[in-house]
C-alpha cells in the first residue's frame, strides 16, 4: 500500500497558510502582552510613584514659598502654613513609605528614606531660621532703645550742660571763658547726638534693603562720637554728668554689634535652609523614578509604540492574507491541473477519442493514476487496431 502523497499534499497546502496565521498571531499577541504588560507598570508602578513625587514636592515647594515669606516679611502667618506644609509633606512621605510594600514599588524605601533625611533636614533650618529670625527681631528693638537711650543721655548732659550756662549768664559780672567753654560743650554734644541717629538711619535702611553692610558701615560714625564725648571731660562735675552719655553709647555700640552678629547668623540659617531645600527638592524630584512629566513621557511612548503595533498587525495580516491567497491559488493549479488532465483523457476514452499523450509525472495517486490511464487507452487501442 503506497503512502498516501496527494492527501498530504492537500495538507500541506492546508496548513502552510494556517500556520502563517497562527505565527502571525502569536506574534501579535506577544506584542500585545509586552504592550499591555508596560501599561499594567505604568499604571500600577510609574503614575502612583509619579504622583506619589509630585505630590512631596509640591508641599515642599508650598512649604518653601511660605518660609521665604516668613523671612522676608516676618508674616506669622506664613510661618504657621510653612509648618502646614512641611506636615502634609511628612504625611505624603509616609504614603511613599507605605507604597514600598506594593510590588513593583520597593525601591521607594530607600528613596523614601533619603528624603525624610533631607525633610529633618529642611525642617531643622527652618526652626533655626525662626529662632535667628526672632533675635534678630528682639536685636533690632534693643538697637533701637539703646539709641534712644544714648540720645536721652546726651539730652540730659545738653540740658544740664544749659543750665550752667544760663547760671553762668545770669551772674551779675558773666566770665566769658565759661560761657565759651559751656557753648562749646554744648556743641560738642549736640554733634555727638547728631552722629548718634546716624547708625540707627542706617538700621533701618539696612533692613528695609536687607543688607546689614549698611549698618557695619555706621558703626565706625560711633567711634567719631565717642572722640567727640571724650572732649566733654573735664572736672570732676564733668565727668560725672558725662559718664552716663559714654555708658549709653557703649551700650549703643555692643547692641549694634549683636545685631550684627544674629544677623549674620540668620543670613547662614538662610543659606542652609537654601541647601536643605534644594536637596529635599531634588530628592522628592527623584522619589517616583521620575517625575509627572517623565511618566507623561511613558504614556506617549506606549501610546505610539501601541499604534505602530496595530498598524505593523494590519500589515503582516494583510500580507499574510495576500499571500496565503497566493500560495491557494498556486497550489490549486499545481495539484488540480494533472487531476484535470486525468479527467479530460478519460473523457476522451469515453468517447472513442484513444490517445497516450497524457503529461502527469507526479509520484503520488495522480501520477498512479495518470500510468493506469495511459495503460488503459493502450490496451483499448491494440483492442482496436484488432
Amino acid at each position: 500500500m503506497r503512502f498516501p502523497l496527494f492527501p498530504l499534499k492537500i495538507g500541506l497546502a492546508v496548513f502552510v497558510p494556517v500556520l502563517a496565521a497562527l505565527l502571525v498571531g502569536l506574534f501579535g499577541g506577544s506584542r500585545l502582552t509586552a504592550l499591555a504588560d508596560r501599561a499594567h507598570e505604568l499604571e500600577t508602578v510609574r503614575l502612583p510613584r509619579a504622583d506619589l513625587a509630585g505630590t512631596v514636592e509640591r508641599r515642599l515647594l508650598l512649604a518653601a514659598q511660605a518660609v521665604r515669606n516668613y523671612a522676608l516679611n516676618d508674616d506669622r502667618e506664613a510661618l504657621e502654613r510653612a509648618k502646614k506644609e512641611l506636615a502634609q509633606a511628612a504625611d505624603a512621605l509616609h504614603a511613599a513609605r507605605e507604597a514600598a510594600g506594593r510590588p513593583g514599588m520597593e525601591s521607594l524605601a530607600t528613596e523614601a528614606q533619603k528624603i525624610g533625611m533631607f525633610l529633618d533636614a529642611y525642617k531643622k533650618a527652618t526652626e533655626a531660621s525662626v529662632g535667628a529670625n526672632e533675635r534678630v527681631a528682639a536685636d533690632r528693638t534693643a538697637l533701637t532703645e539703646a539709641a534712644d537711650g544714648f540720645t536721652a543721655a546726651a539730652k540730659t548732659y545738653a540740658e544740664w550742660k544749659t543750665a550752667q550756662w544760663d547760671k553762668e549768664l545770669a551772674a551779675k559780672y558773666p566770665q566769658p571763658a565759661p560761657l565759651r567753654l559751656h557753648a562749646q560743650r554744648l556743641k560738642t554734644i549736640r554733634a555727638a547726638m547728631a552722629i548718634g541717629t546716624e547708625p540707627k538711619l542706617a538700621a533701618a535702611d539696612a533692613r528695609a534693603a536687607r543688607d546689614p553692610a549698611l549698618l557695619a558701615a555706621a558703626l565706625p560714625r560711633l567711634d567719631a562720637a565717642e572722640a567727640l564725648l571724650r572732649e566733654l571731660k573735664g572736672s570732676d562735675d564733668d565727668n560725672k554728668h558725662v559718664a552716663p552719655v559714654f555708658s549709653a553709647l557703649a551700650a549703643y555700640r555692643q547692641a549694634i554689634a549683636t545685631l550684627l552678629t544674629d544677623w549674620e547668623a540668620l543670613r547662614g540659617t538662610g543659606r542652609q535652609i537654601l541647601k536643605a531645600e534644594r536637596a529635599a527638592l531634588s530628592a522628592g524630584n527623584d522619589l517616583g523614578g521620575g517625575s509627572l512629566t517623565e511618566a507623561a513621557g511613558e504614556a506617549t511612548s506606549l501610546d505610539t509604540t501601541l499604534s505602530r503595533a496595530r498598524i505593523g498587525l494590519m500589515v503582516v495580516s494583510w500580507g499574510v492574507t495576500v499571500i496565503g491567497l497566493t500560495f491557494a491559488v498556486l497550489a490549486a493549479m499545481v495539484l488540480g491541473m494533472p487531476v484535470r488532465r486525468c479527467a479530460a483523457f478519460a473523457r476522451d476514452l469515453s468517447v472513442g477519442r484513444v490517445t497516450e499523450t497524457l503529461i502527469a509525472d507526479s509520484h503520488d495517486e495522480v501520477g498512479v493514476l495518470a500510468a493506469s490511464l495511459r495503460e488503459m487507452a493502450r490496451r483499448i487501442g491494440k483492442r482496436l487496431a484488432r
